[in-house]
């Protein structure tokens, strides 16, 4: 089993879905992109949801070319891996940059927030990462952040790559310009789509730019998404996946996922206290959809025992490469699946212990009729 932080596992009946070749002017994939658009809107509470063949960084990108011009002034805060590539890409971008770091004890405060917009008077927009991959972190008061934000006047756009579909966020109720995300980790799809979706200040066009590849260019995408079309060829089977996927996600609904998530990432974390094993983060930013933490073996060794025993995990990235794993708990997985990773892991680092399914707690099963996963 796929316990990384994307892609996931997926139900059968979306892996199913994904074999789907039409022709993208029918009419037939006209209305399969019309009705995800609408779901993606409601889960998002977005106005418009524009999805593009690609990765979570083809949205990402897609976001940061729209929302900015080269020379442009804009912030952005960090708290690792993908905090950094983000700036990467603005940096491509050709904007004037200025980095608020982070680590993954710390915390982003309202008024440390109001204190970093207010020093840097010309800034246009501020780029923050919802849920950090990299070590298992995420901004829990992001709403508290970017309503002071747009107070401040600029334009908040956001990362939630690995955190939408797993843990709160809301577009328009929390004053944030636009969101990226993708098809492969809290959606429960297949590999194949970013997505980006937009407030209702940009719904009908983001800001005009120029020097942008047309791939990148979301106005180019919204232009057809009024039509319930994509601009260039898209993987169809990618979009059925996702269809079937959010429709799962309606049967479940986008709350009772939102407390899987977090009660999964509880009864991890309990169960793993007192191993030897060292949590990433604190209390007040952990993340519910990547669990990252130091085991008491080589993270080498513990990778490849767990994967002859049917369990795959994520070791670190960049400087934490070689002294972390990160487990995904993202998507379908349920509290029944992570005891039978949890029992494993303590046979591996000789701990003896037995999680029993009874310990399950109830908000952590999938309560969802199995016939439409299967």
């Amino acid at each position: 089993m796929m316990l990384i932080p994307g892609p996931v596992e997926v139900p059968k009946s979306v892996l199913r879905s994904s074999a789907y070749v039409v022709n993208h002017r029918s009419h037939e994939f006209k209305e399969l992109v019309e009705e995800s658009e609408l779901m993606l809107n409601k889960f998002a509470e977005a106005s418009r949801s524009i999805m593009t063949t690609g990765s979570g960084t083809t949205a990402v990108e897609s976001m940061i070319y729209s929302f900015t011009e080269p020379g442009e002034k804009v912030l952005a805060v960090t708290f690792g891996e993908f905090g950094n590539r983000m700036i990467e890409s603005i940096e491509r971008r050709g904007c004037d940059i200025n980095v608020l770091r982070k680590d993954h004890n710390s915390i982003l405060s309202k008024e440390e927030i109001s204190d970093y917009i207010s020093s840097h008077q010309k800034a246009t927009s501020l780029f923050l990462v919802h849920n950090e991959t990299g070590n298992g972190t995420s901004i829990r008061n992001l709403e508290e952040i970017t309503m002071e934000t747009k107070k401040l006047g600029l334009k908040v756009l956001v990362d939630s790559v690995s955190g939408f579909g797993g843990i709160p966020i809301k577009v328009n109720g929390w004053g944030i310009d636009a969101m990226a995300t993708c098809s492969q980790k809290g959606l429960a799809s297949v590999p194949g789509l970013g997505i980006v979706c937009i407030g209702s200040e940009f719904s009908e066009q983001t800001p005009a730019r120029k020097s942008i590849p047309q791939y990148l260019d979301l106005n180019v995408s919204l232009k057809f998404l009024n039509k319930h079309e994509t601009p260039y060829t898209p993987s169809t089977g990618s979009f059925n996946a996702l269809y079937s996927a959010l429709n799962i996600l309606s049967a479940e609904t986008l709350e009772k996922r939102w407390i899987r998530h977090r009660a999964n990432a509880e009864f991890l974390r309990k169960n793993l206290e007192g191993t030897g094993t060292e949590i990433l983060g604190k209390d007040y930013n952990y993340s519910d959809t990547v669990i990252a933490f130091k085991p008491p073996i080589a993270v080498s060794d513990l990778q490849s025992k767990l994967k002859a025993s049917g369990y795959e995990i994520a070791k670190g990235m960049g400087e934490l490469s070689d002294k972390i794993v990160r487990l995904g708990n993202l998507g379908i997985v349920d509290g029944e699946k992570l005891a039978g990773f949890l029992n494993e892991y303590f046979r591996i680092i000789g701990i003896e212990r037995n999680i029993d399914i009874s310990e399950v707690p109830e908000d952590a099963k999938l309560h969802i009729q199995k016939n439409i996963l299967v």
